[in-house]
């Protein structure tokens, strides 16, 4: 069963389209990458997911229902932009209010669990006002994760977090997912970080959606490489094409495909009397994989 299904989705706001005609695809139990530039529509989408905006057209259904049913979404947890918080109230009495508004059955146990979660405990006194930044985020996603949920939607849930935020957040969804089954639709612009949880992905433009995937078809498309600079990258390149056609100039070095090895690189340019200074096997990443993807757009007509 998939978690999120749209079909034809689109939303307008004076008479422009900020999501059209979307289809998107969440399987059960998966951790959903959303990636866009800004204005792409993600939040658009979310928002529409859980019923925060009404579609112009099409349907969502969540976990094989409409998603107004309110079944459905009692048991949906959502961190868009800001948490919503009282500035004078501690973290711990935010939580508890947040509890007793969704109706939890075990408010305080809940709340504890959240906490650890997030690793909030040793804050839970400190009012929200005095909270850093990150530790602002991480009580939001606390707040989306109380109750009993089966799906989680969360808008750029570690920006301003630092690394051992970042790490915290990540090990949480992904014991989530796991562990208790809980899907995951997560919008983020630190691609290196959501390279690391996602199962699946959907690219989104201009309020369509250009690309949607499991990771291990994009991890085939991000092809490996050797990264090679030698006294004279020119000459190298002239030389590699002769073997590896593929071959091509990037980042002060020259790349090298075809399933090329490190070892048979060097020892070729070693062959051809051109030194080698710096060598290394290394793979497309998330983030090169999206700008080239919009850089095909870019260069293709819209719908």
């Amino acid at each position: 069963m998939n978690a999120i299904e749209t079909r034809g989705l689109s939303k307008a706001f004076r008479g422009m389209y900020a999501v059209r005609d979307l289809d998107l695809t969440v399987p059960e139990g998966s951790i959903y990458g959303f990636i866009g530039e800004n204005g792409s529509g993600k939040s658009t989408t979310q928002k529409l997911l859980c019923g925060l905006l009404v579609p112009k057209s099409g349907r969502i259904r969540l976990f094989g229902r409409p998603h107004t049913d309110a079944g459905v979404r009692s048991r949906i947890g959502v961190l868009i932009e800001n948490p919503g918080c009282f500035p004078n109230s501690t973290v711990y009495q935010n939580l508890m209010m947040q509890a007793l508004n969704l109706d939890v059955s075990h408010p305080k146990r809940d709340v504890e669990r959240v906490l650890r979660l997030v690793s909030m405990v040793g804050a839970a006194g400190r009012k929200f006002k005095e909270c850093s930044l990150g530790m602002k985020q991480r009580l939001g996603v606390a707040q989306a994760l109380l109750g009993h949920l089966r799906l989680l939607i969360l808008d750029e849930p570690i920006n301003g977090l630092d690394a051992d935020g970042m790490r915290i957040v990540r090990d949480t969804l992904t014991s989530l997912s796991r562990d208790e089954g809980v899907t995951v639709l997560v919008a983020s612009h630190i691609l290196g970080e959501l390279s690391r949880i996602a199962t699946h992905y959907g690219i989104i433009r201009h309020g369509t959606l250009i690309r949607e995937m499991p990771a291990a078809a994009m991890s085939q498309e991000c092809r490996d490489f050797v990264f090679v600079q030698s006294t004279d990258n020119q000459a190298a390149l002239h030389l590699l094409r002769r073997v590896w056609p593929q071959a091509e100039p990037k980042d002060g070095g020259v790349r090298v495909y075809d399933e090329a090895d490190a070892a048979t690189v060097s020892r070729f340019l070693h062959d051809q009397g051109l030194p080698v200074q710096q060598i290394v096997f290394q793979k497309i990443g998330l983030e090169e994989y999206y700008l080239k993807v919009m850089s095909e757009q870019q260069e293709s007509p819209l719908r």
